[in-house]
């Protein structure tokens, strides 16, 4: 299992002592953006160009007073002084030839929490991703803090709305990531591939999103990509889980970046006590490269590569067949991505990017074996013209090519390979007809030549701004998937699995606070459905499966009310029953949880220079079926609760700036169970024993220490 909580400590650090942050909107005296705008400390190299909705972000390492310049052509030049040494973080709201701070445009944001630093409604950002306890540093695990996503923990993975795990496609730069995750033993918990070092923000859409992006049925998560780095820098950390390393090296207009680390979950398995029988302690290889080139004024190159290498084995009591099972799993995964994006002229802009994405996984059981390879390619061109300071057009295409192939060695030898092209068109227009309401009416298409089916998805959404800080939102639309890899493999004639979205949003947000309430309806039709799992027979697969879901989320986030503290209480219900896979009627799936609530709460404590963080969670009984009793999904487990904590102390080590972080998962020691695993006879008195789920350890203790070199 590979973890990521140095990254957590690199990203406290940078925020406390290094760069300033600057990022804003550019606008002219009607409030309308201005894309293209250059905006840079004079005397410098470091800015940025506003992008096609006016914002702009940058980071300086620069000290004390200096001019910040904002030029476009046909405007008058804006000149603006610069403390660098009052604040790490400033923003600023740039009108070009007349001032108007008065009234905020509208912002369609239904079914959306954005987590940018070039958004106005940034909910959580990567610093909020790194100091959140529960989360363990992971991208995936921070998003389970927000309302929406339920907590699954035999499984890792984001569950939004009622959907499965797979119904959340990830993005990087707009691109598609097919294995967003790293590989999972058996009810052994899997996390993200990425640091949130790696990323300035992420859209997280928990249902009717944009056009742009296909293939999920419940939700999409975009994680953007660092710009331009602006000093060079290393660092090295051990902790009880591995070492890392890191280096960036910068010139006028291009950065590099190198990270790599080696992790080994021996020691920890011996600090936890561990619930689990490894046979081989996790241990994994992980390196990421970023390079960053700004070309001409406007244009930014991005290549970004990543990959991993990992390893474990376990002695697994499989119920189903009464015998512990020897699994051994090894996996190679690299991806690689570049983006282009720029303006071509005041009015339009272009957005390009090549994808590609390989993972292997071999499984050892016992005497048998399962090898799985898939391949991913995408290519993406995207244009964006503003007509005119009300009408915004957004139109491209892309495709992507995908293979997969399993080979099991069990009882003879067995091949399973597939290879489908998706080939998709989307358009999507955005008109503001005042400052208080705006509209976004879009469609895509899509077409698969595995299933040989065309899709047209039709999208829709509006919003009207109710007063100075609050506006109300709709959105909705239909959306289709593709069925799962291991069905696909079987049966390739399967159709789309097809959801439809209604959302309805109001928030209230000033700079300081953001409350959020959002009401949902789901629709699901052409689910997959099979008598028995992991049936052969092509004609044992139809799509006759269907659901529904419909629920209300609320956010609280508070950054004001208490003295150096932010916190945030995110709150969901959810009313979901599928009728699919193998089941005989419909009922509630196993993996949803009717409440969920999180808590989190965070405090600086300055004299004592160390950050303290705490996450509270909650969720209700989750239905399993047991076979000792009549009916199906009959029972359910006991409430799911966790308390974690982090503490981060900030110091000189040699001379150098230094943390020491401290992180407690699970510090009540619940004895947390996910659900049962039942054999598929029953013993000589007639009874089903069960095997309970739990988590792989009790309380986990991680310690690190960071050193800038």
């Amino acid at each position: 299992m590979r973890t990521i909580f140095i990254i957590l400590i690199l990203l406290i650090r940078t925020s406390i002592f290094a760069q300033v942050q600057v990022s804003g909107k550019v606008t002219d005296s009607r409030d309308a953006p201005l894309p293209g705008t250059n905006v840079f400390l004079k005397d410098s190299y470091d800015g940025a160009t506003a992008d096609s909705l006016g914002h702009f972000s940058f980071k300086t390492g620069i000290k004390g007073i200096r001019q910040l310049s904002a030029t476009f052509i046909g405007y008058k030049p804006f000149l603006k002084e610069l403390d660098l040494d009052s604040a790490r973080t400033i923003v600023l709201n740039i009108v070009l030839e007349e001032l108007d701070e008065q009234i905020d445009e509208v912002v369609i944001n239904a079914g959306a929490f954005e987590a940018s630093d070039k958004k106005k409604a940034v909910i959580l950002k990567m610093f909020d991703v790194a100091t959140t306890p529960s989360a363990q540093g992971d991208i995936f695990g921070a998003l389970q803090t927000l309302p929406g996503v339920q907590k699954v923990g035999e499984d890792g993975r984001v569950f939004v709305r009622g959907g499965e795990s797979y119904e959340t496609q990830s993005f990087l730069d707009g691109m598609q990531v097919s294995t967003p995750y790293l590989s999972k033993m058996p009810d052994i918990p899997t996390r993200g591939r990425f640091s949130p070092m790696l990323f300035s923000g992420t859209l997280f859409s928990t249902g009717a999103y944009s056009a742009e992006f296909g293939q999920a049925l419940s939700s999409i998560v975009d994680m953007k990509t660092n710009s331009l780095e602006t000093e060079d820098k290393s660092s090295i950390s051990i902790m009880t889980v591995g070492v890392m390393a890191s280096t960036t090296k910068c010139w006028k207009s291009a950065s590099l970046s190198l990270n790599g680390d080696y992790v080994t979950s021996g020691l920890s398995n011996v600090i936890n006590k561990q619930q689990v029988d490894w046979t081989k302690s996790p241990a994994g290889v992980d390196g990421t490269l970023m390079y960053r080139q700004k070309t001409g004024k406007t244009g930014m190159f991005k290549v970004f590569g990543t990959f991993n290498h990992s390893s474990s084995g376990m002695i697994y009591p499989n119920t189903q067949t009464g015998i512990k099972q020897d699994i051994l799993l090894k996996s190679s995964n690299v991806y690689l991505n570049n983006t282009y994006n720029g303006m071509l002229s005041e009015k339009w802009m272009i957005k390009s990017g090549l994808a590609w994405n390989y993972d292997h996984q071999k499984f050892d059981l016992d005497n048998d074996q399962i090898g799985t390879n898939q391949k991913m390619f995408q290519a993406k061109l995207q244009f964006i013209h503003n007509l005119n300071e009300q009408t915004e057009l957004k139109f491209g295409a892309d495709w992507v090519n995908f293979s997969y192939e399993q080979n099991i060695r069990m009882d003879g030898n067995y091949r399973l390979p597939f290879t489908n092209n998706e080939l998709s068109g989307f358009a999507e227009l955005e008109y503001k007809l005042s400052k208080k309401f705006a509209t976004r009416v879009g469609a895509r298409m899509e077409n698969s030549s595995l299933l040989g089916e065309t899709t047209l998805v039709p999208r829709l959404s509006a919003a009207y701004k109710t007063g100075n800080h609050s506006q109300f939102s709709l959105a909705g639309g239909y959306f289709y998937q593709n069925p799962e890899n291991d069905y696909l493999k079987f049966a390739p004639q399967l159709k789309p699995e097809k959801a439809t979205h209604a959302v309805m949003t109001w928030q209230y947000q000033t700079e300081q606070k953001t409350f959020r309430v959002e009401g949902y309806l789901k629709k699901y039709a052409d689910l997959v459905k099979f008598n028995q799992p992991l049936a052969t027979n092509p004609l044992d697969y139809s799509n006759t499966g269907s659901g529904h879901a419909e629920g209300i989320d609320l956010f609280w986030r508070d950054k004001e009310s208490l003295n150096l503290s932010d916190y945030w209480i995110s709150y969901s219900w959810i009313n979901a029953r599928r009728n699919y896979k193998d089941y005989p009627v419909s009922a509630i799936p196993t993996y949803v949880s009717e409440h969920n609530l999180s808590v989190v709460y965070k405090r600086f404590f300055e004299p004592l220079r160390t950050y303290v963080s705490v996450t509270y969670s909650f969720a209700s009984s989750r239905p399993y079926h047991d076979p000792n009793f009549s009916g199906f999904m009959n029972t359910k487990t006991q409430p799911y609760n966790d308390i974690s904590l982090s503490l981060t102390y900030i110091m000189e080590l040699f001379g150098k700036q230094s943390v020491v972080h401290l992180m407690v998962n699970n510090v009540a020691g619940f004895d947390n169970v996910y659900g049962y695993n039942f054999p598929n006879t029953p013993n000589a008195a007639g009874k089903y024993e069960s095997t309970p789920i739990k988590s792989p350890f009790e309380r986990q203790i991680i310690l690190l220490v960071s050193i800038m070199l």
